[in-house]
């Protein structure tokens, strides 16, 4: 009777969830049909909570935009949890603390896109770390687990403090919270105090977007939380981060200096290059895949970077291409990305184990969910026709038509790097999840788990194909996903329309063309392949019989890239040999490999080292002896007296 009352409460507030989010979905479609001038001017609404403070919120083109992503990813997860929570369930495991994280957490980033001042902002930004944080400590039985959510709380509480520095100085000049207000003043500020709010703004959100080098705590959060909220983390909370910098710097501070561009592209390169290179060298499933969001959130902020260089330069041209690919590859990360870490859910409650080198020959067991994975896994390497390949395609244009643009300069030189750059992680992408699939499905079985697999819940297969087929259609149906991008494109361009056809020129013109003809030539080489004879048996393996040691390694099909960014990834090595009687008899052979983590052993250790070691010394102050607090209290009042006068 428990187990049916827990099945029964799962179904209805996963059921409210989905509800709720295809509500907001229609209600949004409907009113934005009607058009009107508030996509550009917004809708605002107050709540008194005090005598002088109230919670604001605005509704305009940005805020839609970023709630269909919410709403969306909001009622996909939600259908996903249908079928994943059953196994807590069956372990006897309580569901209440995460329906109450759940929720919460998605009331919170729904008042962070809704925030119209800095009040209400600090609050619900708040709120959503904290859920956030409950919900990826959930499975605390798991000390890795308590050790991920803890150091995801700390730095997510070290950007907190830089964005309470700015609200409060903007309030100190401004004696509101309102952004409105905010904006108004932003003109009139110098050039040193422009430039450290957005350093503030910079550091506190980029540390929530998972920014190199503030990224630490998004591996061990992603990883360690329940897929359905990995995928909400990584689909929709980074990119409600991504959504503030254009609120908080884009509309408020207004066009600032050239380096603010620079610092995006240069940042969003090394994220991108240093998530994808630490995702091609990862055994682990889930840490894979977040390591590889924080190579495509790199991808969005060179989206930025290039915008904002754009609009410094007065290039309309690269700066609406630009701003398109930002929102073209927000959506499609959040639906490939989802679909990705849902498929990992699968896996692990498959096989109970996160481990690449103990999967293999999942396809054959578990077909369905293999399907959605691959159809992830082409969107997620941007390759055609799925929609990852259209956003990196105007990034590409983006980024050529500013560097066309330039007469001359170093500028000029820099930008060809960066299309570079984004080339490199393009291809690294490929081979990280050519390993994540083939390792996984493909082959035998690595272990007796792997080999016992069975097919997942079908709401937990079903799932993962409805976001494929809402992506595919995202690519087919082009003019409905381009008319939802230039609903924050009219708040960014201050309400001018967008010429979407003539600039993005023909790539995404042919897109439904081009869909078509693959499609055709897909059915031609089916037809073709039936009338053929076709032959199965064993593989030959010399008259050997084969077995799972002969195959591919998920540290070796990728360990070229390991040898060849050692000193990037911190790769080290350690190799034993046993000879018998000769050198060239061998009797065992021992490889043990690591991968360091740079960032946290070159800078976070040191600092916590060196923060521990200051609070030693403070310390001392405190001797417990009544004679010494009695002279601070002298010197207290001798310095209160002194700067009084």
């Amino acid at each position: 009777m428990a187990n049916k009352g827990n099945q029964s409460v799962r179904q209805l507030l996963m059921s409210l969830s989905i509800a709720l989010a295809g509500a907001g979905l229609v209600w949004g479609a409907i009113v934005t049909s009607r058009g009107g001038d508030w996509i550009n001017g917004g809708l605002r609404f107050y709540t008194k909570v005090g005598a002088e403070v109230s919670l604001t919120w605005k509704l305009d083109g940005l805020t839609v935009f970023f709630l269909f992503i919410l709403l969306l990813g909001q009622g996909l997860s939600s259908l996903y949890s249908l079928g994943y929570l059953k196994e807590y369930e069956e372990k006897k495991k309580s569901l209440r603390s995460f329906y109450v994280a759940w929720f919460l957490f998605l009331g919170s980033m729904f008042g962070v896109l809704l925030a119209d001042d800095g009040f209400t902002f600090l609050v619900t930004w708040e709120m959503m770390s904290l859920f956030s944080f409950f919900l990826v400590l959930y499975e605390h039985e798991d000390p890795q687990n308590r050790k991920a959510a803890y150091i995801y709380l700390i730095m997510t509480h070290v950007g907190t403090v830089f964005l309470t520095a700015a609200t409060l100085f903007l309030y100190t000049k401004t004696g509101s919270f309102a952004f409105g207000v905010w904006a108004g003043v932003a003109p009139t500020l110098t050039t040193i105090q422009l430039n450290l709010l957005f350093v503030a703004f910079f550091i506190g959100l980029g540390t929530k977007a998972g920014f190199v080098p503030f990224h630490i705590w998004l591996p061990y959060a992603h990883s360690a939380a329940p897929s359905p909220v990995s995928s909400l983390m990584s689909g929709v909370m980074v990119k409600v981060a991504l959504y503030l910098f254009l609120r908080l710097v884009w509309l408020m501070l207004g066009p600032g200096p050239v380096w603010w561009g620079w610092l995006f592209m240069v940042v969003g390169a090394l994220s991108a290059i240093v998530g994808i290179l630490s995702a091609s060298v990862q055994a682990d499933l889930k840490k894979l895949l977040a390591y590889s969001t924080i190579e495509n959130v790199g991808i969005l902020g060179m989206a930025l970077g290039s915008a904002f260089l754009a609009r410094s330069w007065k290039n309309d041209v690269a700066m609406d291409l630009a701003l398109m690919a930002f929102f073209w590859h927000t959506l499609q990360h959040m639906l490939f990305k989802s679909l990705l870490f849902m498929g990992a859910g699968n896996i692990i409650q498959a096989t109970h184990t996160r481990n690449l080198e103990r999967l293999g020959g999942l396809l054959k067991r578990m077909p369905k969910t293999g399907l959605g994975a691959l159809i992830g896994i082409i969107g997620i390497t941007a390759l055609p026709p799925l929609g990852g390949f259209w956003g990196e395609l105007i990034l590409f244009q983006s980024l050529w038509v500013n560097t066309s643009n330039l007469l001359n300069g170093w500028s000029k030189v820099l930008l060809p790097l960066f299309i570079g750059i984004l080339a490199l992680v393009g291809g690294l992408s490929m081979a990280t999840f050519v390993k994540w699939f083939g390792i996984s499905f493909l082959g035998q079985a690595r272990s007796p788990a792997a080999a016992k697999a069975k097919e997942a819940d079908p709401v937990q297969y079903i799932t993962p194909l409805i976001v494929g087929g809402i992506a595919l259609l995202s690519v087919l149906w082009p003019s409905a996903t381009l008319a939802l991008i230039n609903l924050p494109l009219l708040v960014l361009r201050n309400g001018e329309a967008l010429g979407l056809g003539s600039a993005l020129g023909k790539p995404l013109h042919m897109a439904s063309v081009y869909l078509i003809i693959l499609s055709l030539l897909s059915v031609v080489v089916v037809i073709l392949s039936k009338r053929g004879i076709r032959r199965v048996t064993a593989t030959w393996n010399c008259g050997a019989p084969l077995t799972p040691s002969m195959q591919y390694t998920a540290g070796g099909l990728t360990n070229p890239i390991r040898v060849l960014f050692a000193k990037v990834l911190g790769s080290r090595r350690h190799v034993e040999v046993d000879f018998a009687e000769t050198r060239y008899s061998l009797r065992s052979l021992t490889y043990e490999g690591r991968i360091k983590e740079v960032f946290e052993d070159i800078f976070y250790r040191p600092l916590i080292q060196g923060l521990l070691w200051l609070a030693s010394q403070i310390r001392k102050l405190q001797e417990g002896s009544i004679h010494l607090y009695l002279g601070y209290l002298l010197i207290t009042v001798i310095v209160v007296l002194i700067l009084g006068r």
